[in-house]
């Protein structure tokens, strides 16, 4: 998934693909600090909450920061990235990914990764306006049977680019969505004030995944 496609070329995105959910490995090397975040949890919580941090610390390392700290959890589940850094961190069944960039080239990430499968019945509606729905529609007719899921994935990845910047909610509907065939999508923020009018995003179907990737420079 290291893709320049994806991701502006300061940016360092680190992955893994895992059959083992349960695998504890990378939590148990965590620092205490951010053990203590999903202490409680249980093993699939933290075994994910680990190996999503373990890609974070391994992109940093590329970006040359060997020590970055702990990357602890901020409001709404927000990672706190070190001083001079921003990225996002994605995990779903299967695929654990960061992505980190120097601040002084890129404002703010938003990174999201989902099973390339359509979405359980009734979820489209409650997260799709009729014009998304019927873009939608059109895609999957052209083939794409997972766009509703891509759909999903790029609201995920317009919110995490967007709370950093203003550290407020973004709900389904406040941001709409136009994804192209040719690996790219608009978010346009409906939400006001924004930081800008709109997100341009990119995404990519890979390895049984629809991943979706924005950013503001």
């Amino acid at each position: 998934m290291q893709d320049i496609s994806l991701f502006p070329p300061e940016a360092r995105c680190v992955f893994f693909l895992t059959d083992d959910a349960s695998d504890l490995t990378r939590y148990e090397d965590l620092l205490p600090d951010e053990r203590d975040e999903v202490s409680a949890a249980v093993d699939v919580r933290k075994g994910e909450f680990g190996d999503a941090r373990w890609c974070a610390h391994q992109a940093l390392r590329e970006l040359g920061v060997e020590s970055a700290g702990a990357i602890l959890r901020g409001e709404r589940g927000m990672p706190l990235w070190p001083e001079g850094f921003t990225g996002s961190l994605t995990h779903t069944e299967g695929l654990r990914a960061a992505v980190a960039a120097p601040k002084r080239h890129v404002h703010s990430m938003g990174l999201d990764a989902e099973p390339a499968e359509p979405l359980p019945d009734g979820v489209l509606r409650s997260i799709a306006s009729p014009t998304e729905i019927e873009m939608v529609s059109q895609l999957q007719a052209d083939g794409y049977t997972w766009a509703d899921r891509l759909l999903f994935c790029a609201k995920e990845a317009t919110y995490k680019c967007w709370y950093p910047m203003t550290r407020r909610w973004l709900d389904f509907d406040e941001a709409e969505i136009e994804l192209r065939p040719d690996g790219t999508f608009t978010s346009q923020l409906l939400a006001r004030p924004a930081p800008v009018p709109l997100f341009e995003g990119r995404w990519v179907q890979r390895c049984g995944y629809v991943i979706a990737a924005t950013y503001v420079r």
